[in-house]
């Protein structure tokens, strides 16, 4: 059952990895790494780093942030990397280890992706360039309807 969550994990990284090309990657996990390490390494990456938790200090900016579902962070942590050290974040979330909950993430602006009900693991994204589109309706070439302009009164 662990090889089908790393299966399922690699799968999903190696669609982010491939679509948003980051160069640095930090990596937030208690556990042995090594076989996410290896898969990563051989993707076009320049840096990857390990922390087991956040530590403001020695914490650095990169391209994607992956919190495996191990890291015991809190809703704050989380808000951290996302209003400093990252644009892109990638949460990994286990059922029986529910530290922040869905409610939570969603509330700082992640989108569940993925939802495994067999393995209890769910995947959670966050990309600021994606997470705002720019709307069509809300600029200043069509703003109050101008061609309604003197033909109705309210």
């Amino acid at each position: 059952m662990n090889s089908i969550k790393e299966k399922l994990k690699q799968e999903f990284l190696a669609d982010i990895v491939l679509s948003e090309c980051p160069k640095t990657i930090s990596i937030i996990t208690s556990q042995n790494a090594a076989n996410l390490i290896d898969f990563l390494s051989k993707k076009n990456i320049d840096q990857i780093n390990i922390y087991p938790d956040i530590n403001n200090e020695l914490s650095l900016q990169s391209d994607l942030y992956i919190v495996l579902e191990d890291a015991n962070l809190n809703v704050s942590d989380i808000g951290t990397i996302k209003n400093l050290l990252s644009q892109k974040i990638i949460v990994f979330q286990s059922k029986n280890k529910n530290n922040i909950n869905t409610k939570d993430l969603i509330k700082l602006g992640l989108q569940k992706e993925f939802e495994s009900k067999k393995d209890g693991l769910h995947f959670y994204t966050y990309n600021l360039k994606t997470y705002n589109n720019k709307r069509d309706w809300n600029n200043p070439k069509g703003w109050a309807n101008p061609e309604n302009f003197n033909k109705f009164r309210w």
